[in-house]
């Protein structure tokens, strides 16, 4: 990887807001590098139309990837975020408004009505053990120890490597909130390390040295055509009250679409 590697220490911090309303169901999130909101409009059996709202990327093409979405339009309701991976290829996707997109609609499907999580993850180095913590709705889910990318714990979960926790899940679990739990700290676990990562130097998405394909931004044409945002990457180690304080309240949670992809009927 050619990114240049900072001391950045301080705690990396994730927060997701979901909210339901009659047909609709918006979910968003913001860290350090990211904020994202996604607005999935269903008949209550399928997917009508859905919504992507980039506000704050790390690439300039990012906010291409909304217009993707649209292939989750059709997509019957399941209770989990891992069925819409099997609608369509999540890697032609942005990873982080399809990830909001995929909690929507199993939202939508068990018909809750809102929910909150918080992610919390100290500076570590990469060679030693680190912590994870998820909250939801106030409560500690787990803390998970890691090492690299292999959770030491808690039990079952230990020995599991984090690329490989879906497939797990998918074969040993059966509640709902516990594949949404995991689904959420699984994708912070991956990404908290752009913690020790300065983008700002680079000139485009090759640049991170990522695997081509990885997602929307890193498919071949887009990953030399875009350009980093320049300080977009911002800290809210000491303020989490800040993330997400966009949003004035539940009640304004769900907005008329300006952008929306599908039929909306």
């Amino acid at each position: 990887m050619n990114t240049t590697a900072v001391q950045r220490p301080g705690i990396y911090r994730r927060h997701i807001r979901l909210h339901a309303a009659p047909g609709a169901v918006r979910a968003d999130m913001e860290d350090d590098s990211h904020r994202f909101g996604v607005i999935v409009r269903h008949d209550g059996r399928v997917v009508r139309a859905v919504e992507g709202l980039p506000m704050r990327t790390p690439w300039t093409l990012c906010s291409g990837a909304r217009d993707l979405l649209s292939a989750l339009v059709g997509m019957q309701l399941a209770p989990t975020p891992l069925a819409a991976a099997r609608h369509t290829d999540q890697k032609q996707q942005c990873t982080h408004m399809f990830d909001l997109a995929t909690l929507a609609v199993a939202h939508a499907a068990r018909g809750i009505a809102g929910r909150e999580y918080h992610i919390e993850a100290p500076w570590y180095l990469l060679d030693g053990p680190r912590t994870i913590t998820l909250r939801r709705d106030g409560d500690i889910v787990w803390t998970w120890t890691l090492e690299r990318d292999r959770i030491l714990t808690p039990e079952p979960f230990a020995t599991i490597g984090v690329r490989q926790l879906l497939v797990w899940a998918e074969q040993n679990v059966r509640d709902p909130d516990e594949i949404e739990a995991l689904f959420i700290t699984r994708r912070a676990a991956l990404i908290c390390g752009s913690r020790l990562l300065d983008l700002d130097p680079l000139l485009n998405p090759a640049a991170t040295g990522h695997g081509v394909g990885a997602c929307y931004v890193h498919q071949p044409d887009r990953m030399v055509a875009a350009r980093r945002n320049l300080g977009s990457t911002l800290d809210f180690s000491d303020r989490p009250q800040a993330l997400l304080a966009d949003i004035a309240s539940s009640s304004e949670h769900v907005d008329t679409p300006s952008h929306a992809c599908g039929s909306g009927s």
